[in-house]
């Protein structure tokens, strides 16, 4: 098959590294867990996370544009949600997984120290 020629396959990995790309912020990451647990107002957000409004801005556009968060408006506030729930789930799944390597990091380290000693 011609390399130019682009797959279901290669649609799926694109949207995912999307998807992916939205949460690769650690201020985003903050959003998510945030709202993930009540609906908040952007000035509740931007109280919180302690940033300037234009950057909070940027942060729900590009969560928005992935479709990850979603807006309403009441009166003069605008609240923020998670539109796909399950993006909880997947934060909780990295956290595990990042759990994990920090405790195979851990031993790995512990082995080095102890052979680092052994060489004295």
């Amino acid at each position: 098959m011609p390399k130019n020629l682009k797959t279901q396959g290669d649609t799926i990995y694109e949207m995912q590294a999307e998807l992916c790309g939205a949460l690769a912020n650690p201020v985003r990451l903050r959003i998510l867990e945030l709202v993930s647990a009540q609906e908040m107002t952007s000035a509740e957000l931007q109280q919180a996370l302690d940033i300037p409004k234009t950057n909070l801005s940027q942060h729900l556009t590009v969560l928005r544009d992935a479709g990850i968060l979603q807006s309403r408006r009441e009166g003069l506030y605008q609240y923020m949600s998670l539109a796909l729930p399950k993006i909880k789930d997947a934060c909780a799944i990295v956290k595990s997984v990042l759990l994990e390597k920090i405790e195979q990091d851990h031993k790995r380290h512990t082995e080095l120290r102890k052979e680092l000693k052994a060489q004295r």
